[in-house]
This record gives structure tokens, C-alpha cells and sequence, in this order.
């Protein structure tokens, strides 16, 4: 059987970073490819990997700008492409993000169901789990400055992901990922004490928290995404991280795909 794998199509924080794409992957196991997260920069980055009518399903973790502002230019490239999708891509999207999705159509067309035009569009179940193809993905509320939800990702051969979503320091996120194969976790904050200093308020985690997470969820290997890149953060995120969580540590990398398990 495949292995399960993950391609970082963009992993900069809501700025971006310089030639960067804001949050999006590839989730792929056989003929199973879910996009998951899909923020500014990265529709055009699918078809460097896969073609885009070959997408099974969308998976968005929070609706905030930076993780599914790209769906509109990807509905675009679907919509024109050659051929078009044989039918609707499933987007499964937080508690109420139909609704809102809605709304978004109607700002920049003449009709509030522009999107469903070419995605099938559906809440998914906060706590709860869907079987896209041969993978299980399960939704985990986490702690975040709106509704979030870490994503447990496993294949039909029993290799587990998962995704934190942007997240503040939380147990949710440790029990999400108890002895995942990797963790995917955001680490936007340099000094989180500036941004917030109490832990239980805030919506981001730095590199050393995410190591200490991954530690304490007991995964293998942990990701960083979402942070800021430059000659003076790369080697300090990496070093925070590797000194809290003790095993192997990996900045995620735009363009690079993983094996997982």
C-alpha cells in the first residue's frame, strides 16, 4: 500500500513570508488527495504537485483569511479547467462556515452559491470525524481566537498526521496528537510573552511551546508551519523546538513532501 504523505504547499503566518504561500497541504494516500487548509498563495501551488480536478475533498481548520482565502482562485482554476471536475469536491468547513461561505459569495458575485457551484460544501462535525477516500480525518476543537479544530488524520494502514490548526498552548492539542507519527504544528510567536502573556488567552504557540506539546503528546516527529522565516528565526525556532520536545524536529518547507509513518 502507499505510504501516507504530506506536501507543504505554504507554511508562513498571516504575513507572509518573502516569496511565501500562507497555510496549505496535500494530504495524499493512493488515489486520496485532500487539500487541506487553503490560504493566500497556495491555489496556484496544487498544480505543481497534482492536477487540480484530481483534489478529492477540502479540509479548512479555521476561517480565518490565511487558511481559505485561496478557495475563491481555486474555484476559478476548477471551474475553467480542462476538463472541469466530474462533480462537486467535497469542502468540509468548521460549525457554521457554510453559512458563511455564503455570505463570502454573495460580497463577490451575484448569487450566494457561487462557491457550491463547483464545491459540496458541508459543515463538519466539531469532535467528530469523516472518511474522505481511504483517510480518516477528525476534527478536535482547540484554542484559538475563533472556532479552530486540529485535524487527527489517519490512513487505512493505520499511519497517523496531525495538523494543530492555529492554536494556543492547550491540552486539547496534546490529547488530538497522543502518538501521532508527526505533528504538524504552528509556531508563529517569536516571544509569546509579547503577544500574550497569559497562555490560557492566546490563539498561537512559539516553537519551543509546539516542542513542548509535542512531547507531551508523545509523537515522533514534530513539523513546524506557520512561523516566520528569515536568517535570524530559522535556527531559533528549530533550537527552541528540539530542546523542549527532545526528538527530531523539522521546519516545514514549501514545496517538500513528507512521509509519514
Amino acid at each position: 500500500m502507499p505510504p501516507l504523505t504530506l506536501t507543504v504547499l505554504g507554511a508562513s503566518p498571516a504575513a507572509p513570508n518573502a516569496g511565501g504561500a500562507c497555510s496549505g497541504y496535500l494530504v495524499r494516500h493512493g488515489d486520496t488527495a485532500v487539500l487541506m487548509d487553503c490560504g493566500s498563495g497556495v491555489s496556484g501551488r496544487v498544480a505543481q504537485h497534482i492536477a487540480p480536478q484530481q483534489v478529492s475533498a477540502l479540509a479548512i481548520s479555521h476561517l480565518h483569511p490565511d487558511h481559505y482565502f485561496d478557495i475563491v482562485p481555486l474555484y476559478y482554476i476548477l471551474r475553467f479547467g480542462d476538463p472541469p471536475p466530474a462533480a462537486r469536491v467535497p469542502m468540509y468547513v468548521p460549525p457554521g462556515g457554510t453559512a458563511f461561505l455564503r455570505q463570502l459569495g454573495q460580497l463577490i458575485s451575484d448569487k450566494s452559491e457561487m462557491l457550491e457551484d463547483i464545491f459540496q460544501v458541508c459543515d463538519y462535525p466539531s469532535g467528530g470525524s469523516v472518511q474522505i477516500g481511504s483517510v480518516q480525518f477528525s476534527f478536535h476543537p482547540v484554542q484559538h481566537y475563533v472556532q479552530s479544530h486540529a485535524m487527527h488524520i489517519e490512513s487505512a494502514d493505520g499511519a497517523t498526521l496531525v495538523f494543530s490548526s492555529d492554536v494556543g498552548p492547550c491540552t486539547s492539542l496534546v490529547e488530538a496528537a497522543r502518538g501521532a507519527d508527526v505533528l504538524l504544528c504552528e509556531s508563529a510567536l517569536v516571544d509569546p510573552t509579547h503577544d500574550e502573556p497569559h497562555p490560557e488567552r492566546r490563539g498561537h504557540m512559539s516553537a519551543g511551546e509546539a516542542g513542548a506539546a509535542a512531547r507531551q503528546a508523545s509523537v515522533r516527529r514534530l513539523v513546524l508551519t506557520h512561523y516566520r522565516s528569515g536568517p535570524n528565526y530559522d535556527d531559533r525556532h528549530r533550537q527552541a523546538a528540539e530542546a523542549a520536545f527532545g526528538g527530531p524536529v523539522e521546519l516545514a518547507r514549501e514545496g517538500k513532501t513528507y512521509t509519514i509513518g
